[in-house]
């Protein structure tokens, strides 16, 4: 009865029903863009050589990698500010949106200009491969128009405008899967980058246009006064906010480029690129979810309750968790869909390691909206540089065994930040320590690890289906007790 008393406060709670709305139409709106831009890149792999879908990988990872740079983190610091003062300082917040756009267009257009200059260079020396050069130009060009999307998506989420962003990402995935695909399939992986391009270019006018809509329904504007204060309220947040990114993305794409230099590295990135198509679409819904949640807790009126933080800090990873149960139990779903060209060992080993970095990513996620919160981003610098370090030092060791070697030295790199980076929070008091003292995450994460395992290696499918039946039962009872200790006990 007492648990029945919960579950009906819990249902009627604003802030559950105003989670819920936002998680439901970023989560519509995400999974429409990103499960069609991930079929768009299954299509792609089924469409190129194993090789050249590895081009188009190292080719995606320079624009992840220049990005940051395009970007600088203006997109959240939008996010933050105009959620903070959406409601008692509508003009600065229109100031910080006009300050925003113009900030993220002069370092997009900057960073396009170095891939022009130096595409040829980059192409040839750095990637040894000169046929890349015109697809890198494309990239760069790309560039200029995600950034400014970005600092849209960012100003409908401060707004809390949920369902004006899911209409932003529908029209973004519908573009990318109609013209990455046409591309592909008339001109290959020049083609398909191009397809890029030009679908972000129709987003990005779009975008805007929802936006002006969206502002005036709030009373807002994008406004350009005080141009020289508002950039400097950005930098201030800006800078320590991209710094953690700063880090990461230029490690993935060293790592990328050491990959691509080894022997068949391009099939091998282009094995890895495709099977983490998988995994990107789990962190698709938790990515939604953790949207939705930032700007409801940036908000300074919100009443922090021990349910929200349980929400805020473990919300993402169980649902994870559970959406990830699927592949965990039957890894071959992806060498299914992937086709016979793909190795099917590789496939299922990388799938499984490629979930436990998605895991331990989407365990952090509470905390990240602590530093931003805070403005304590300067420590998420610490927390990337471990996971930067890690992961280098393990793929060096591993190298020799491509796509594998790569898998497995994300995982140890995202498992080393996070056993390193959360106790030190806690002691920092950036973070509240009840939230992680529990024996029952241990006890769902190892669970989690046999089910793996008994998918890998368990040949026999009786065996292996009661192993799994009686795996996800006592995880889904864990979880039950972990939230009950947590939750019903403590309140």
């Amino acid at each position: 009865m007492r648990l029945l008393n919960n579950y009906r406060n819990l249902s009627q709670s604003p802030f559950v029903k105003k989670v819920v709305k936002g998680t439901f139409w970023l989560t519509f709106g995400s999974v429409m863009a990103k499960g069609l831009t991930a079929l768009a890149y299954l299509v792609l792999a089924r469409i190129l050589t194993v090789s050249a879908y590895g081009e188009y990988g190292m080719v995606k990872s320079t624009i992840d990698n220049f990005l940051v740079f395009a970007t600088m983190g203006v997109g959240l610091t939008a996010t933050k500010y105009i959620s903070e003062l959406k409601d008692e300082d509508k003009q600065k917040a229109s100031r910080i949106l006009g300050a925003s756009l113009i900030a993220v267009t002069l370092l997009s257009s900057v960073v396009f200009l170095v891939l022009l200059l130096f595409s040829n260079s980059l192409a040839t020396s750095v990637l040894g491969n000169e046929s890349l050069t015109i697809p890198l130009i494309l990239a760069g060009a790309v560039l200029l128009f995600i950034s400014v999307n970005g600092v849209v998506s960012g100003a409908l989420l401060g707004l809390q405008s949920y369902r004006n962003m899911s209409v932003v990402n529908i029209v973004q995935g519908v573009l990318l899967f109609a013209f990455l695909c046409l591309g592909g399939y008339f001109f290959g992986m020049v083609g398909a980058v191009a397809g890029n391009l030009i679908a972000m270019v129709l987003v990005c006018f779009i975008s805007l246009y929802i936006l002006r809509s969206s502002l005036k329904v709030v009373t807002m504007k994008i406004s350009l006064k005080n141009l020289k204060e508002s950039l400097r309220t950005i930098y201030k947040f800006a800078i320590p906010a991209s710094l953690g990114m700063l880090v990461v993305a230029p490690t993935i794409w060293i790592l990328n480029t050491m990959l691509v230099n080894t022997p068949n590295g391009y099939t091998e990135l282009g094995i890895y690129t495709a099977v983490l198509v998988f995994s990107l679409a789990i962190r698709t819904v938790n990515g939604s979810l953790s949207d939705a949640l930032l700007p409801i807790f940036l908000s300074k009126d919100i009443e922090i309750t021990p349910k929200k933080e349980f929400f805020n800090y473990h919300g993402a990873w169980i649902l994870c968790l559970g959406i990830s149960l699927p592949f965990i139990v039957f890894p071959e779903i992806a060498t299914y869909i992937l086709g016979e060209k793909y190795p099917k060992e590789a496939v299922i080993l990388i799938l499984e390691l490629s979930i436990i970095s998605t895991f331990l990513i989407s365990f952090k996620q509470g905390i990240h909206r602590d530093l931003i919160k805070k403005n304590r981003m300067w420590l998420s610098v610490l927390s990337t540089g471990i996971f930067a370090v890690t992961t280098l030092l393990v793929f060096l060791l591993l190298k020799e065994y491509g796509a594998l070697g790569f898998a497995i030295s994300f995982s140890v790199g995202y498992f080393m930040n996070t056993v390193l980076v959360i106790p030190l929070f806690v002691y920092l008091k950036v973070t509240p320590s009840y939230c992680f003292k529990s024996y029952w995450i241990i006890i769902i994460v190892g669970l989690a690890c046999i089910l793996a395992f008994n998918a890998i290696y368990t040949q026999q499918f009786l065996i292996r289906s009661m192993v799994s039946i009686l795996g996800i039962f006592l995880l889904l009872l864990s979880v039950f007790r972990f939230y009950k200790k947590m939750i019903v006990l403590k309140i």
